[in-house]
């Protein structure tokens, strides 16, 4: 809720929400107070964020599957706002846009957790190889002995649920995705190292942000990895100093 209140403030563009006190949610075939859900906002101290479901826009939805989930873009993007002498004000340059991927989820899956990594050009938006992750949600020493304990290389061009061609296809406005991060980043949280930003294009709210995570990693997305690691020695000396 921290995150959508902050993008309503700063004129970033985030998921829609809706701001009722209390959800009430009834099975259409119980009665006499059965199959009946409450969920109290957090808008208002819950413990439930209540949102409308998204769908893909349709230059996502031509990709996939009819029946796939919402299926996002993650890009990482850093800030050396922290070199900065106290009290100085941070400044667009200290924001860089580090990676990007697309997440094309699986037939019948909830969230695009389930999906091939697609890398994308961030300057073009050009879609290139795609991957997987699918070793990482293995769960029990049972899994982990038989699934691999790392993926091959972007290998794949095609949607495996529909054979469709996704290599080589373009995501639109990619400098416009690109930007409203930058953005986020500046206006919203600039003290903070590196953020990975879910970013989704949708019919209802075009394109706009889902979450920021503190806690990120590139999903396999193709970076400078010599400037990944500088600046993260420089993270480490600031903190040292």
């Amino acid at each position: 809720m921290i995150f959508l209140e902050a993008g309503e403030r700063h004129a970033i563009p985030a998921s829609p929400w809706l701001s009722a006190p209390k959800l009430i949610v009834k099975h259409r075939n119980e009665e006499g107070g059965l199959g009946l859900q409450t969920f109290s906002n957090a808008v208002t101290g819950g413990d439930w964020i209540v949102q409308h479901a998204l769908t893909n826009a349709e230059c996502i939805a031509k990709l996939l599957p009819p029946d796939a989930p919402l299926s996002t873009l993650r890009l990482v993007s850093s800030s050396r706002s922290f070199k900065r002498p106290p009290g100085e004000q941070p400044q667009a340059a200290d924001i860089s846009v580090l990676s990007a991927c697309w997440r094309a989820g699986l037939a019948g899956a909830s969230t695009d957790h389930k999906s091939i990594l697609f890398d994308v050009d961030l300057q073009t938006g050009e879609i290139k190889g795609g991957t997987s992750n699918s070793h990482w949600y293995q769960l029990g020493p049972h899994e982990a002995c038989r699934c691999p304990w790392r993926s091959k290389g972007h290998t794949i061009s095609r949607h495996p649920d529909s054979g469709k061609q996704i290599s080589t296809e373009v995501i639109p406005d990619m400098q416009q995705v690109r930007q409203i991060v930058l953005d986020a980043h500046l206006r919203m949280c600039p003290g903070v190292p590196l953020i990975g930003w879910d970013v989704a294009l949708t019919k209802e709210a075009g394109i706009c942000l889902l979450e920021a995570n503190l806690s990120c990693n590139f999903f396999r997305a193709t970076f400078d990895e010599a400037a990944y690691f500088r600046f993260v020695e420089e993270c480490i000396l600031h903190l040292e100093a």
